[in-house]
């Protein structure tokens, strides 16, 4: 018997030297060093202070000191996050994942992102090219010296990662330019609607061109003159909204080197703050959404044909022959192909966010911006002079015309744009008297505008909404600013149940849940709040009429999935036009009734019980770790009976490093707190000029990428909660200190 005790004890004690091996190997090496003293590329001494949120504060003794070192703390936190998305935006993810990145890749090279990075990254001026320099040199400093300690991520996908460049950063931005620059598609799916049959005018009326009613996945910014403050001071308020993600699309670093003293959200991959405040000044952007986009038939003089081979991870390189035109490389879409201009095919790329970061006023503020090439933005200001401001800011094009918002024949020259606006004739406003600029992506552009314009505008429902709640009292704290940041009433879901209940109180129905929807329905409020039914039964009543929108205009058995389909859906219900449905009230009684069925087979037979925190639900997960953790999919083949539910098992330890959520979720696409399941805030900011230590942020997980690191997500629950946290400029509380020496 003592003999198998001692080779148990001897076998656990093996087992828990091998645990604490790969613990150290994989997890322990893996996280950033953030104190001691590290041997550098650098000209002076510098420091990288982390407070007790994880954000580096860099000290250097020059602005190239201070690039430098942004890269190598970007990477330390977030390099896998950079190489993923340089490599989707080069079309580069196949060859690390196989099949399921084959279209994106496709799409990538179609656009040429890598070629057009390249030449931006050629062009460069000799100032930019300081930074962005720095920037790659102090990512591959790093990147070298911990190539045996590589993210979890890249030794899962089993590769070495090459050396980062400036072209690099350029696909970063170019990525980010792809995501907000879709109405390429807006116009093939027209084009391929209209030809399908059905009724052309419905079709057209579905794909507005420029109506300013439009509703998309945007952000927030405001501002508050002095006047509106109780500190006397401006108070500037922002919540860029994009693609949820682990880790978070942004990432807080503090700057201070020479004249420049910096800090706020940067992206993971790029040099510089994209939104903060520096000594002087704070700003915040959203996205004007002016179309920069057009496709074109008839276009067959090709000045190019690209060769690109996608290499695919288990499978077949897959070659491409790509054809470019004048107007831009040749696309697919829906089965017909088109010649696509993009403002972002200009080799051209100054890099505005140095001297924004520098700016010290309006007047330099602006200087800065007027450099700015895109995607267009609005950019929200504030100073510790007490000014208060916006402008608008990118490259947009000049057109003969507007009408049409589909693709245009190549043919005709009138086509062909003609320039862009001057910088000097785009929306600008400082010091309005009212003491208050608000921008939710609506439309800046007045009606007399002298240039036509074309965009996707959003409608003034959070506009409407921040002014309202701004109008409640003459003057705000800057930490309240967060309340309206997360406010969850939605104008348009409120008026579509108010129409629900009238229709239903018209017809007489025996069905006792149709009765129950109804009573929840007409004493709702608005609030797209969880623990609740009826925001519940109104989003799925209004799916319901979304479809019933798209029999009526086209046989085609597609969603109505457009940006613009709320406020379409809100005109047809206040006009009541005759050639859409001859019974709105019949119609909208079979959505209620449709939806009432959808939501009892999801949550129960009684619609007065059920809870949009259970319809609505938010799960952010690491793609690459949450799938490894995922043992159900190892343990249950699709044959096997109860498949489906055993193939969703996860290790519960490991499970909670690797994912946020799933948890329910308040608001909607149409509430000041806009989100969805694939949507949210990226980044809350709220400025106080009057004392940049009483600013606040919050992002949506944390600052490192690292899963077990304890700032991998130590934001989220302030970030779920709406809860601000303080943003320290001056008064850091340091949790570790790295000190840097020249080498």
């Amino acid at each position: 018997m003592r003999r198998v005790f001692k080779y148990t004890n001897a076998l656990a004690a093996i087992v828990l030297l091998a645990a604490l091996g790969m613990f150290y190997q994989y997890i322990w090496l893996s996280l950033p060093e953030t104190s001691g003293e590290l041997s550098l590329a650098l000209s002076r001494p510098a420091t990288v202070t982390r407070d007790e949120h994880g954000i580096p504060h860099i000290e250097a003794g020059t602005i190239e000191d201070a690039i430098y070192l942004q890269g190598y703390v970007h990477a330390q936190d977030r390099f896998w996050q950079m190489e993923a998305t340089r490599r989707l935006a080069a079309g580069e993810m196949a060859e690390l994942v196989g099949q399921l990145a084959v279209e994106s890749d496709v799409q990538a090279r179609q656009l040429r992102l890598r070629r057009i990075a390249t030449a931006m990254a050629d062009a460069l001026e000799p100032e930019d090219r300081i930074w962005f320099a720095a920037y790659a040199r102090g990512v591959n400093d790093w990147l070298n010296s911990h190539l045996d300690k590589l993210p979890l991520e890249i030794r899962a996908l089993n590769y070495t990662p090459r050396q980062w460049t400036v072209a690099d950063s350029f696909l970063l931005v170019l990525h980010m330019f792809r995501q907000l620059s879709t109405s390429w598609t807006i116009e093939a799916d027209q084009q391929f609607l209209l030809l399908q049959g059905g009724d052309a005018a419905k079709i057209r009326s579905l794909f507005p061109t420029r109506s300013g009613t439009e509703i998309m996945p945007g952000s927030n910014a405001w501002v508050l003159a002095g006047s509106r403050s109780k500190t006397g001071k401006p108070i500037l308020a922002g919540d860029p909204h994009l693609q949820q993600s682990w880790p978070s699309t942004f990432y807080i670093n503090h700057l201070k080197a020479e004249n420049l003293d910096v800090i706020g959200g940067s992206l993971p991959g790029a040099p510089a703050v994209v939104i903060g405040h520096n000594q002087k000044i704070a700003w915040s952007m959203t996205t004007l959404h002016f179309d920069v986009q057009d496709l074109y038939y008839n276009d067959n003089r090709l000045t190019a044909i690209d060769q690109e081979t996608i290499r695919v991870k288990g499978g077949r390189n897959i070659e491409l022959r790509l054809q470019i035109t004048p107007h831009g490389p040749v696309l697919d879409r829906n089965g017909a192909r088109y010649a696509m201009q993009w403002t972002a095919f200009d080799a051209k790329f100054p890099f505005a966010f140095r001297n924004l970061n520098l700016a010290q006023n309006w007047a330099q503020f602006r200087n800065a911006l007027s450099l700015f090439p895109g995607p267009s933005h609005n950019f929200l200001y504030a100073d510790v002079d007490g000014n208060i401001g916006y402008q608008a800011a990118g490259k947009m094009p000049i057109r003969k015309t507007t009408e049409s918002g589909l693709p245009l024949d190549a043919r005709n020259p009138d086509n062909d744009w003609q320039g862009f606006i001057p910088f000097a004739d785009l929306p600008s406003v400082l010091n309005p008297k009212g003491g208050v600029l608000i921008n939710s992506n609506q439309n800046p552009f007045p009606k007399d505008f002298k240039y036509p314009v074309a965009g996707v505008f959003t409608p003034p429902y959070r506009q409407r909404q921040i002014a309202n709640l701004l109008a409640r009292q003459e003057q705000w704290q800057p930490v309240e600013m967060a309340a309206i940041q997360k406010d969850v009433y939605s104008a348009f879901h409120h008026f579509l149940a108010k129409e629900l209940v009238k229709a239903g109180r018209s017809r007489k129905s025996s069905r006792e849940d149709f009765t129950a929807a109804l009573e929840v329905l007409e004493t709702w409020d608005g609030q797209m709040e969880t623990g609740i039914a009826a925001p519940m039964i109104v989003s799925l009543a209004y799916e319901e009429v979304k479809r019933a929108v798209m029999r009526s205009a086209t046989p085609v058995a597609r969603p109505f999935e457009s940006h613009f389909a709320p406020s379409i859906v809100e005109d047809l219900l206040r006009a009541r036009p005759r050639n859409w449905f001859t019974d709105y009230d019949q119609m909208l009684v079979q959505a209620l009734l449709d939806s009432v069925d959808a939501g009892i087979r999801q949550q129960g037979k009684n619609p007065k019980f059920w809870d949009y925190g259970r319809f609505n639900r938010i799960v952010i997960s690491n793609q690459v770790l949450g799938e490894a953790v995922n043992i159900g999919k190892f343990i249950a083949p699709p044959w096997m009976p109860f498949a489906s539910s055993l193939r969703t098992l996860r290790v519960p330890l490991l499970d909670n490093y690797v994912q946020a959520g799933p948890a329910p979720l308040s608001g909607a696409s149409q509430t000041v707190k806009q989100v969805s399941n694939r949507v949210g805030p990226a980044f809350r900011f709220i400025a106080d000029t009057s004392d940049w230590d009483k600013s606040y942020f919050t992002l949506t997980l944390g600052q490192s990428g690292n899963v077990f690191s304890k700032h991998s997500k130590d934001y989220w629950e302030s970030y779920y909660t709406g809860l601000p946290v303080s943003l320290p400029y001056k008064q850091i509380r340091a949790e570790a200190v790295l000190r840097l020496r020249p080498r």
